[in-house]
């Protein structure tokens, strides 16, 4: 589809509320999905994680000798040859889930806040994490420059990212979308948590698959079939169309095929690709067992192939066929972490989010931090009812800066650490792990929000940086009723959806407009920073920048913004 002007699809229908389709009305059974969806899906990566990037000897070592059956505590080596061995406690998770967190933090009542995603939680996130791939981790790094921007976050082979790094953590999307059988109220939010790590289409594809086939599962109660694939693909096919509309990504859009060529023609082969593997794994097996029909779907796709096993598409295609071999949610899991030699613990993960909305049990263990995953799935849950409860308050981004190395996250302030960004530790249960040369040590917190990482800090500890630390719950217990993220974005335009198909194949429904923004946020004052420097050379775009902030933002805006100016003017040479 080269004609990125056209919308190939029709006006949806707007005779019906969104509280009337598709059995929506009963939020509460909507609530149990979205709950049962999120543990499942920790589960599946605490089950999976101990079995990742190992053989049957090292499974052995790891578990003492037992056969892998469900989490258990276990010891593995953290932060690489300087870093040390930790002892993890039974059911902990790995960066699957620490970025599923992470993305459901920045999701509030008003929309998905990409900026703090992209300059606090992913800087922040290196160092407490638990495992992570490349693509990840040089992107949050390059993230935490003040200067990078989560639409121009170029690195070495930025376009060559097709990794299932995003796909593994797009679920809160989903989970917080007023209509999820309506692709397009969170489409473009996948593509944004996407884009800030993973910009080849494979990754985007393999992100927007699964969620399309989370979204049918909490509509619907059933996994996605065979067919369904099929139709999310064609829903996936108008993503150039879709994005055409939104400023912010066609920058990312211009260079993405400044480096790498047309975006319609990668898009394109990665549809094919997609098409490809789903019609590998289709074909009927009843003569198998569980485990030997995932074995074929293992071979048919080629995922024990180190080229293979971490792609974006694959991984999505791969969680769903596992939903055809085993209804049996714990069994399902079983599978998935035995299957050595495949990426276990993010397969596990997506088949969990899918299989755990269509299933009336809870996993049979409770994984760490439990009770804030059952929160933030009942805060999402909230927030897709269209109420306004608490979320997380990061710091003013015109202020911040992210920590210079990952051993300066955790801060003291007044006798108790802080993890920056992330807010007050509540326990530290056991002394720090020193490292080999003594230079950095690793410790086990407690945040107040209830999350707990295995964070990487200095011996003696810098004090709290002024206005760095937010609170984790406001005051009142709801935020302020502001104009939305996305209309912050886009105006008050509300385009056509993918088509005049819903995901569970009835009429779409509109979902409501915001009221438009009267002035500018801090946030959109920093992503006009970033949009400035991204285009410094451009009179024309610092112009209309610095116009739209003088008449909209308020003085002390104003002020910061003109000061920043003058700043980057001044870097590039051109006063």
């Amino acid at each position: 589809m080269n004609d990125r002007n056209r919308l190939p699809y029709d006006k949806p229908s707007v005779n019906e509320s969104p509280s009337e389709h598709n059995g929506s009305s009963d939020i509460s059974q909507r609530g149990t999905r979205i709950r049962r969806s999120a543990l499942w899906a920790a589960y599946g990566d605490a089950l999976g994680w101990i079995s990742e990037m190992t053989d049957a000897s090292g499974l052995k070592r790891r578990t003492g000798g037992p056969p892998l059956r469900e989490p258990i505590a276990w010891k593995r080596r953290i932060g690489g040859r300087a870093g040390v061995t930790a002892s993890l406690p039974k059911g902990c998770y790995s960066d699957d889930s620490q970025l599923r967190l992470a993305t459901s933090r920045a999701i509030r009542p008003d929309g998905f806040d990409v900026e703090a995603f992209a300059k606090v939680e992913l800087p922040v996130w290196l160092s407490y994490a638990l495992g992570g791939g490349r693509s990840t981790s040089v992107a949050a790094t390059r993230l935490g420059k003040p200067r990078s921007s989560w639409f121009a976050n170029s690195f070495k082979g930025w376009t060559a990212s097709g990794g299932n790094g995003a796909a593994m953590r797009v679920q809160p999307h989903v989970w917080a979308a007023r209509t999820p059988d309506y692709p397009e109220s969170f489409i473009l939010d996948i593509v944004r948590n996407t884009i800030c790590t993973h910009s080849h289409p494979r990754g985007l594809m393999g992100a927007i698959l699964h969620a399309l086939s989370v979204a049918r599962a909490i509509s619907t109660g059933n996994c996605p079939s065979p067919r369904d694939l099929q139709a999310d693909i064609e829903i996936a096919e108008h993503l150039p169309a879709i994005m055409n509309p939104d400023t912010e990504l066609q920058y990312w859009l211009t260079a993405f095929e400044r480096e790498s060529g047309g975006f319609d023609d990668a898009w394109a082969q990665a549809i094919r690709e997609t098409r490809e593997a789903v019609q590998l794994v289709a074909e009927p097996m009843p003569e198998l067992s569980g485990v030997e029909r995932y074995r074929n779907i293992i071979n048919r796709l080629d995922l024990r192939n180190p080229k293979c096993r971490g792609s974006g598409t694959l991984t999505a295609v791969a969680a769903v066929g596992l939903t055809w071999c085993e209804k049996r949610p714990i069994e399902t899991m079983r599978i998935a972490a035995n299957a050595l030699g495949t990426d276990t613990d993010t397969i596990a993960t997506m088949a969990g989010a899918i299989l755990g909305a269509t299933v009336e049990v809870d996993p049979p263990i409770e994984v760490l931090d439990s009770e804030l995953f059952r929160t933030e799935a009942d805060r999402l849950t909230e927030i897709a009812a269209g109420r306004t409860p608490s979320s997380h308050q990061y710091p003013d981004l015109l202020h911040w800066s992210a920590p210079k190395t990952r051993a300066d996250a955790l801060v003291q302030s007044d006798g108790t650490y802080v993890v920056r960004g992330l807010g007050r530790v509540a326990e530290t249960p056991d002394e720090p792990l020193v490292g080999p040369k003594g230079k950095f040590q690793w410790q086990w917190i407690k945040l107040e929000s209830g999350q707990t990482l295995l964070i990487k800090r200095r011996p003696k500890l810098a004090p709290e940086i002024a206005s760095d630390c937010p609170s984790v719950v406001e005051e009142h217990g709801t935020v302020p009723v502001e104009p939305t993220v996305k209309e912050r974005r886009r105006g008050d335009s509300v385009k056509p959806p993918l088509d005049n198909r819903s995901v569970t194949g009835q009429p779409a429904v509109e979902p409501p407009r915001p009221a438009k923004a009267s002035q500018p946020s801090a946030r959109s004052v920093a992503a006009t920073l970033s949009l400035v420097e991204t285009h410094i050379n451009d009179d024309r775009v610092v112009g209309r920048a610095l116009r739209k902030v003088v008449r909209k933002g308020s003085r002390g805006e104003i002020h910061e913004f003109t000061g920043k100016l003058i700043d980057l003017l001044r870097d590039s040479g051109r006063p």
